[in-house]
């Protein structure tokens, strides 16, 4: 297993070896110091639900229909690019997307979650010109900052898409369903969820391992590439690492840096310091139940 030092441990794990269907469900740097709450100022769920449709048509329409005016119209002069090899404003996303199709012809982009919270927006997004086929292409994510109608900031990381999975899950698929349907969830829940999730994962990427039996379901469905359905393997990693090896930031604990963090309906999205893994998360009753990452190709 490769092991790179300055992730978070269940990052180790997983660095260890048409819009056509609008939503199934529902590699940059970092600016300044991570900081591990949401969105200081929450925007109302409307404003939430704006900022979600804005970005969904840099998709929909720009990357989909080659309508760079898109572009043009939702971004800001201002626009920040974290991704050094484009420049700054329209014309850097626009390159982006043309840069995506150059490497990959025929290339349709499917989102397969979305979330928006304060004034964040991230979508997890399948990159492939056979979209039916989720062994194909690459998995992204991107992460927008909106301000006043405009995106003005941008994260984002590419994994290729591996042909086979240990657990079977797809990177992009949806294994859990709800017995009696989704719940709709409150700002409020959304928030004692990523705060849970946060520090449930901040606790095992210091070494706890007896964190997994108290915040993590037995079931964990995994879509990591590498990783195997259950907590089992999980336990078993960290159990069989727990001695001589380092804490993520090289501290002896409580040192695990996240970037920004983001929680909307059952999901949470906690992204690395330095950008270029984030995980999802979902919580449901209080547990730990699936997981989703992208991590940069070469890390």
């Amino acid at each position: 297993m490769r092991y790179r030092k300055t992730l978070p441990w269940l990052v180790a794990v997983a660095c260890s070896a048409t819009f056509a269907t609008a939503c199934s469900n529902g590699a940059g740097t970092g600016p300044a110091a991570p900081s591990t709450t949401s969105a200081a100022a929450r925007s109302s769920s409307a404003s939430e639900e704006r900022n979600k449709e804005l970005v969904l048509r840099l998709y929909s329409e720009a990357f989909n229909k080659d309508k760079t005016d898109v572009v043009k119209e939702l971004v800001g002069s201002d626009y920040v690019q974290h991704d050094k090899s484009v420049p700054g404003g329209a014309d850097g996303q626009v390159k982006q997307f043309e840069d995506v199709k150059a490497e990959i012809p025929g290339a349709v982009a499917t989102v397969k979650h979305v979330a928006a919270d304060g004034d964040l927006v991230a979508v997890h997004w399948h990159a492939s010109a056979t979209p039916k086929n989720e062994a194909t292409g690459e998995a992204k994510t991107d992460l927008f900052r909106v301000d006043n109608g405009k995106l003005v900031e941008h994260w984002g990381i590419t994994q290729t898409v591996p042909k086979k999975t240990a657990s079977g899950n797809s990177l992009f698929s949806d294994v859990y369903r709800y017995p009696n349907g989704e719940p709709t969830l409150s700002e409020e829940q959304e928030e004692k969820n990523r705060k849970f999730a946060v520090e449930a994962y901040r606790k095992l990427s210091d070494g706890d391992a007896s964190v997994i039996d108290k915040s993590w379901d037995p079931r964990y469905y995994q879509h990591n590439p590498i990783a195997p359905n259950g907590t089992a393997p999980l336990k078993r990693f960290f159990e069989q690492n727990a001695q001589g090896t380092p804490s993520p930031s090289g501290t002896a604990g409580g040192g695990t840096r996240f970037g920004k963090t983001l929680a909307d309906g059952d999901l949470v999205w906690v992204y690395s310091s330095d950008y270029v893994v984030v995980d999802l998360f979902r919580v449901v009753d209080g547990k730990i139940i699936e997981h989703w990452d992208v991590v940069a190709d070469g890390q």
